[in-house]
C-alpha cells in the first residue's frame, strides 16, 4: 500500500513537471510585451543611474547593473514556471503560503537572520544575497484574500464572514510588517484588500466603517512614531529642514525641473551624481524625469496605465468568461498592487505624497522586488490562458 501511495505521488509530481514544458494555450501576449520592455527599460535606467555611484563605492560601476540582471534572470525564469501552474492551485495553497510568509517575517525580526538596513529590519540575510519577506507577503496577502472571498462570496453580507474572514489572518503579518517597519507595504496591501472587498459585494457599512478604524489606526501610528510624523511633516514643508529630512524630495523635484520637456540626455543627469539619495532604488523616476524629460514621465505613466488595463482585463474576461471568481480577485489584486505601488512611487517622487520607501515595480533597483513581481506577472498569464483554453480544465 506504501508504495502504491508513493507510485502515485511520483507520477502526480512527473506529471506535473512534465506539463511545465508542455504545449499550452497562449494567453495576454500584450501584457508579456509590455512587462517585458518595462524590465529592459528599467536594466537601462539602473545602469544610468547607479554606474557612478557603484564606481565610487565598490571600483566597479557595473556592481548594480550586472546583479539587476541576474535578478531579471531569475525573475524571467520565476515567471515562466508560475505561468505554467494552474492559478487555481493558489487557491489550494493561500493559506499554507501565508503562514510561510508569517513565519518568514518572524524570522526578519531574529538577531543574526534578519539584517538592517537605512533604519529598518526587512531582510533574510542568504549569505549569497538577502530576501526581502514584504514582497512576497503582498503577493500571498491579495491571494488569500481572493481566496476567502470566494469562499464567503455568498455570506459577504454578513459581518463575521464579510469583515473578520477575509482579514483575520492578514493582521498578524501586517503587525510584523509595521514592527520593521514597513508602513508603506502594510498601507498598500490594505487598500488592495479594501478595494477587493468593495467589488465582490461586502455591505458599504461594514466596509467603511472599516475603513474609517483602519485610517484612524493609521493616524495613531504616525502620531505616536516620531519617524513618521517627521515624513508627514517633511511632505507638508521639505523646505523646512532642506540639508536633512528635506533634501531626498527637494532633489528629486530639482531633478524633474531640470528635465523639463525633452530631458538632459540618457547618461546626462547631474541629481544621481551624489546628490540625490537612492537614486536607482526607490527614486529612480526621478532620474527619468531628469534624462528623459516630461516625455520619459509620461511613457512610463502610459506604461502603467496599460498594466493595470490589461490586468483588469484579463480578471474581467475570467469572471465573464469562465465563472472563475478566484482567477478574478487573484487578477484584480495583482492588477492593483502593482498599479498603485507604481503610482504611489511616482506620487512620492514628485512631493504629492509623504515617503513610503516603496519601489517602482519593474524598474527600480532590487532583487526580491523584480524576483517577486515578475513571479505575479506568470500567475496573471496564467489566469488568461486559461481564458484561452481548456488546458486548465482538467486540473
Amino acid at each position: 500500500m506504501i508504495l502504491k501511495s508513493e507510485g502515485i505521488i511520483s507520477k502526480n509530481w512527473l506529471t506535473s513537471f512534465k506539463k511545465l514544458f508542455s504545449r499550452q494555450p497562449t494567453g495576454d501576449v500584450a501584457l508579456l510585451i509590455l512587462v517585458v520592455a518595462m524590465v529592459l527599460f528599467g536594466l537601462l535606467m539602473v545602469y544610468s543611474a547607479s554606474f557612478i555611484f557603484a564606481e565610487e563605492r565598490t571600483g566597479d560601476g557595473f556592481t548594480y547593473i550586472k546583479k539587476q540582471l541576474l535578478y531579471a534572470v531569475m525573475g524571467f525564469c520565476a515567471l515562466f514556471v508560475s505561468s505554467r501552474v494552474p492559478h487555481q492551485r493558489w487557491y489550494q495553497w493561500a493559506p499554507a503560503a501565508l503562514f510561510t510568509v508569517i513565519t518568514m517575517l518572524v524570522l526578519v525580526m531574529v538577531p543574526g537572520i534578519g539584517a538592517r538596513a537605512g533604519g529598518a529590519q526587512r531582510w533574510i540575510n542568504l549569505g549569497i544575497f538577502r530576501f526581502q519577506p514584504a514582497e512576497l507577503a503582498k503577493l500571498v496577502g491579495v491571494m488569500f484574500v481572493g481566496r476567502q472571498l470566494v469562499r464567503h462570496q455568498r455570506e459577504l453580507h454578513d459581518f463575521k464572514k464579510g469583515i473578520i474572514a477575509p482579514v483575520a489572518l492578514l493582521l498578524p503579518m501586517m503587525g510584523l510588517l509595521l514592527l520593521q517597519p514597513d508602513f508603506g507595504s502594510t498601507a498598500l496591501l490594505a487598500g488592495t484588500t479594501f478595494i477587493l472587498m468593495y467589488i465582490a459585494g461586502v455591505r458599504a457599512l461594514y466596509l467603511f466603517g472599516g475603513l474609517f478604524g483602519g485610517l484612524s489606526a493609521a493616524a495613531l501610528l504616525i502620531i505616536t512614531s516620531p519617524y513618521r510624523m517627521a515624513r508627514v511633516m517633511t511632505f507638508i514643508d521639505p523646505w523646512r529642514d532642506p540639508a536633512g529630512k528635506g533634501f531626498q524630495v527637494i532633489q528629486s523635484m530639482l531633478g524633474l525641473h531640470n528635465g523639463s520637456i525633452f530631458g538632459q540626455g540618457l547618461g546626462n543627469g547631474k541629481e544621481k551624481l551624489f546628490f540625490l539619495p537612492e537614486a536607482h532604488n526607490d527614486f529612480i523616476f526621478a532620474v527619468i524625469g531628469e534624462e528623459l524629460g516630461f516625455i520619459g514621465v509620461t511613457a512610463v505613466i502610459v506604461a502603467y496605465i496599460l498594466f493595470i488595463y490589461r490586468g483588469l482585463k484579463i480578471s474581467w474576461n475570467a469572471l465573464n468568461q469562465r465563472q472563475d471568481r478566484f482567477g478574478f480577485y487573484l487578477g484584480c489584486g495583482i492588477s492593483l498592487i502593482l498599479g498603485l505601488q507604481a503610482f504611489i512611487n511616482m506620487g512620492v517622487v514628485m512631493g504629492l505624497l509623504p515617503t513610503k520607501g516603496l519601489t517602482l515595480p519593474f524598474i527600480s533597483y532590487g532583487g526580491s522586488a523584480l524576483t517577486l513581481n515578475l513571479f505575479a506577472i506568470g500567475i496573471l498569464y496564467s489566469i488568461s490562458k486559461a481564458n484561452q483554453g481548456s488546458f486548465y480544465e482538467a486540473e
